[in-house]
């Protein structure tokens, strides 16, 4: 198996060991040795941003053809064309999260997310909402650069987004321009102030540019009623579940060499990551196939359920493992498996931590 580079990602694991958890929420894994490793809404009129001489093209007011992707708790809806869709991987909310903060969505299919501590390979579109208790306006929010960041030579401008007041930041003529060819709209609602960001690493290929312009130009905010819908519609959560049987599940699917067992422990993002180091995370179905893969290879993994280690009120605790793998020269393998409690109380491993050998 592979090693990991560091990782940057959502907080899932603070109380762990909050130096590898805090960025290890949202990377993707290499191959088998680190799979220890694995991993209809109404569509309101559109309003159109008001164009500018930018380095991207200003948004149309025709949105891609594709589902209307709609949350229900952040109470907007987009245009998603296949393969985009919400990340598994990235982002701050889950449909059932009391406060949210934000999504991502990414153009490749939910088995090939992949993330590192820089962000993916690919282009992702982040939609964000924070709360806005000062009442600042979409530009001076867009100008407090403790709160958006700035670049030397970005224009911030008042525009008209999503039918409402709004301001636009663009990087043209920037360093980072070349990088960030899209703009980022600022706009306020309901209290919060929401930030719809694109972030592709490199300059895209025009399809994929012009594909994102037109996601973020279909974006509307929901009615009362929409919401209202929506959170109707959301699905039930599962039933609870403690972290002992968790563990002790665990346990049995990994002596028994059962990838299928293990995959209903998982979380829908598994990370590896190295103790006081960095990690990475690959969506569920990676992490099992590379696990079988691993099986098939000769890796045995003892898992001690107990004891559980770990602040539990926090929400997360952690269970001693050892790895064992006929290709690995270094020998046996110790790895703490992170287990965390997810919506409504129901426990599941989210990864593993890697102790220095």
């Amino acid at each position: 198996m592979s090693r990991y580079g560091p990782v940057a990602i959502v907080a899932v694991l603070a109380a762990i060991l909050v130096a590898v958890v805090m960025a290890v929420v949202a990377v993707f894994v290499a191959g088998p040795r680190d799979v220890a490793l694995p991993s209809a809404s109404p569509t309101p009129t559109p309003a159109t941003p008001t164009p500018s001489a930018s380095a991207s093209p200003p948004p149309t007011a025709s949105a891609p053809a594709g589902d209307r992707y709609v949350s229900a708790l952040l109470g907007y809806s987009l245009e998603l064309p296949p393969p985009w869709h919400r990340s598994s991987c990235m982002g701050v909310v889950t449909q059932q999260s009391a406060t949210p903060g934000g999504e991502v969505f990414v153009p490749v299919s939910v088995r090939d997310e992949a993330s590192t501590d820089i962000g993916s390979r690919y282009p992702t579109l982040a939609a964000t909402a924070e709360a806005n208790p000062q009442g600042l306006t979409p530009r001076q929010w867009a100008e407090d650069q403790s709160r958006s960041g700035g670049t030397a030579g970005q224009r911030i401008e008042d525009v008209t987004y999503a039918g409402r007041p709004a301001a636009r930041k663009t990087l043209a003529g920037t360093p980072l321009a070349s990088f960030e060819p899209v703009d980022t709209y600022y706009v306020a609602n309901a209290g919060r102030m929401y930030v719809v960001r694109p972030d592709v690493k490199a300059p895209p290929e025009a399809a994929t540019l012009q594909t994102m312009v037109r996601i973020i130009a279909s974006f509307r905010f929901l009615t009362e009623a929409e919401q209202a819908a929506a959170r109707a519609a959301l699905p039930t959560a599962p039933p609870p579940r403690t972290p002992e049987q968790v563990a002790d599940g665990v346990a049995a699917a990994f002596a028994a060499k059962d990838a299928a067992a293990l995959g209903g422990f998982l979380s829908a993002c598994v990370f590896t990551a190295g103790e006081n180091a960095g990690g990475s995370s690959v969506s569920r179905e990676k992490y099992l196939d590379d696990l079988r893969a691993a099986f098939a290879a000769g890796l045995v993994v003892t898992v001690r359920p107990r004891p559980l280690d770990g602040d539990r009120a926090s929400g997360n605790l952690s269970v001693a493992s050892t790895w064992t793998d006929p290709r690995d020269p270094k020998g046996p393998l110790d790895r703490k498996l992170m287990l965390r409690a997810g919506d409504n109380g129901r426990w599941e491993l989210q990864g593993t931590v890697e102790r220095y050998r």
